[in-house]
């Protein structure tokens, strides 16, 4: 980095001495207990959770929980909130607490992404939770909601005056939270494509262990008399003891889980297979600690699968969210709103819609319901496909800059690689890269990939803008008006075209306008056949 950017950066930031910028960057790390990494505290040290969450392969949902469980104030690690400025809360413990009672109290289940921004972030004393819902109440029904925002912050900050600018920066603080606690999966969030909207309840599936930690812990934060003591109790992943890993506490959670998948299947109406059929009538009464833990695993895994199933259906029939996501993938101004999780669900759904697949596996982080609660980890593709007659990988990007081809070539060609050793043995694999636009670098590093070689073997990329795949969306809408359906081997002969004309092709320009060209003939052929 040149001297004047990191210059600018110093002063745009306000830091006060040059090594502020890599604390600030360590800050997460310390306070959510994945690493200790601070001046004179010894050597840097990934603690278990950390390496939980390097390692990428366990439960993201059970470390974040873990981390954020942990997570209070004041602690000796972070000097700024004291006993003296009135904290003493646990905030996950704390927020759970909050919507339990006011849930309790209110017809009006759970918060708004305004009530959550104002009420979470200022509730700095555990003993203020009853005070809190009565506040949530009283701002839901004042007819003046900005005045009795502003008279709440006045009487919460000391002021006569409040800056214009501090709701803003609470609605900010609020969004950030939210983002965190979404990934305990403990939390059930409601959010529009943009981000912008939001409504958060408590997870249903896992309203039994929530009632269980609530009966131990009151959400206030506990006391450590040296930072030695803090940081050892940070960095043990046994800590603290769950209700559940109590035998009679997890048979109860077992059996939560199972009532509300037998509750689903009945409303939905749901058609279930013998081997699941067993599995929910399985018992439990013999079972083991460490087979009960197996058991709710799998049928966690099994109320996301019929979620799955559900959806897809409902997506299927509705013709108007169909036309919805084709619009979306036209409007690129509307897409680079999009969150990049947001942005990766549309294009599962839009790949759940179009035809008989096998199974569309997207690798973003997911809540109880399928709903994405992050993107997809940078070690993996984006989706993985699997079908009938090949496999596939789908990556998209909003990036649409010339450093596109920097961030998605390699890892692109790498992670298709990966997947064709992993599953192209016996069948022919494609990827499937959509972006709003194609960055003329990004079509030449794909071009050479499937021209000539990646790692010594040709690859099979298909490059596609937004407006390209939505015109596969189009024709599956323009078949359904006709009764007819849209079958995955028509998709393939597609790829299968695209891949065996660059033979006949001598650059990547000719290619970009022959795969344009291709996918409009080929929506020609299939609404005229």
């Amino acid at each position: 980095m040149p001297f004047g950017v990191a210059e600018k950066i110093f002063h745009a930031q306000r830091y006060k001495d040059p090594p502020m910028r890599g604390r600030q960057s360590a800050n997460p790390l310390n306070k959510l207990g994945f690493a200790v990494a601070r001046e004179g505290a010894g050597p840097i040290r990934v603690t278990e959770l950390g390496k939980k969450l390097l390692k990428g392969d366990g439960d993201i949902g059970f470390v974040f929980f873990k981390s954020l469980l942990k997570l209070q104030f004041p602690n000796p690690w972070s000097v700024g909130f004291s006993k003296k400025a009135g904290f003493n809360v646990a905030p996950l413990v704390a927020t759970l607490m909050l919507i339990s009672r006011l849930n309790a109290r209110s017809k009006m289940q759970g918060l708004s992404k305004r009530e959550f921004s104002i009420f979470v972030p200022t509730l700095i004393h555990y003993s203020q939770v009853d005070k809190s819902v009565g506040r949530i109440v009283g701002f839901r029904e004042a007819k003046n909601k900005e005045l009795y925002v502003r008279r709440f912050l006045s009487e919460f900050y000391g002021v006569r005056r409040i800056p214009e600018k501090m709701p803003s920066t609470l609605f900010d603080y609020g969004d950030n939270i939210m983002r965190y606690f979404r990934l305990t999966r403990y939390f059930k969030v409601v959010m529009d494509p943009l981000g912008q909207r939001w409504h958060v309840d408590l997870e249903p599936s896992r309203k039994t262990e929530i009632e269980q930690l609530l009966s131990e812990h009151k959400g206030n934060a506990l006391e450590f008399k040296r930072l030695e003591d803090y940081l050892d109790y940070l960095s043990d992943i046994a800590k603290p003891q769950l209700p559940w890993e109590e035998l009679d506490n997890l048979r109860g959670v077992v059996l939560s889980v199972r009532e509300v998948i037998l509750q689903f299947i009945e409303r939905e109406k749901i058609h279930v297979e013998n081997s699941s059929r067993a599995l929910l009538e399985k018992r439990m009464e013999t079972l083991a600690k460490d087979q009960l833990n197996e058991y709710l695993t799998e049928l966690r895994a099994l109320n996301l699968i019929l979620r799955e199933q559900v959806n897809k259906a409902k997506l299927i029939a509705n013709r108007e969210k169909v036309a919805e996501i084709i619009r979306a993938l036209n409007e690129t101004k509307i897409l680079k709103k999009y969150e990049p999780e947001q942005f990766e669900k549309l294009i599962v759904d839009a790949l759940r819609i179009l035809n008989d697949e096998i199974k569309i596996k997207p690798n973003y982080l997911i809540d109880d319901e399928g709903e994405p609660i992050g993107h997809a980890p940078g070690n993996r593709a984006d989706v993985e496909c699997f079908y009938k007659s090949f496999s596939a990988t789908c990556e998209v990007t909003l990036n649409t800059t010339k450093l596109q081809w920097v961030q998605e070539g390699q890892p692109v060609m790498r992670h298709l690689r990966d997947f064709e050793t992993q599953h192209g043995r016996s069948r022919e694999v494609y990827c499937i890269f959509i972006a709003p636009q194609i960055h003329r670098d990004t079509l030449s590093t794909f071009w050479m990939s499937v021209k000539y070689e990646y790692d010594g073997l040709p690859q099979k990329i298909i490059p596609m803008t937004t407006e390209q795949f939505a015109v596969l969306l189009k024709t599956l809408l323009d078949l359904r008006l006709s009764g007819r359906m849209l079958s995955h081997g028509q998709l393939f002969a597609l790829y299968r075209q695209i891949i065996d004309k660059t033979h006949d092709l001598s650059g990547f320009s000719d290619w970009a306008s022959y795969i344009s060209d291709a996918i409009e003939n080929w929506r020609r052929k299939m609404v005229s056949t």
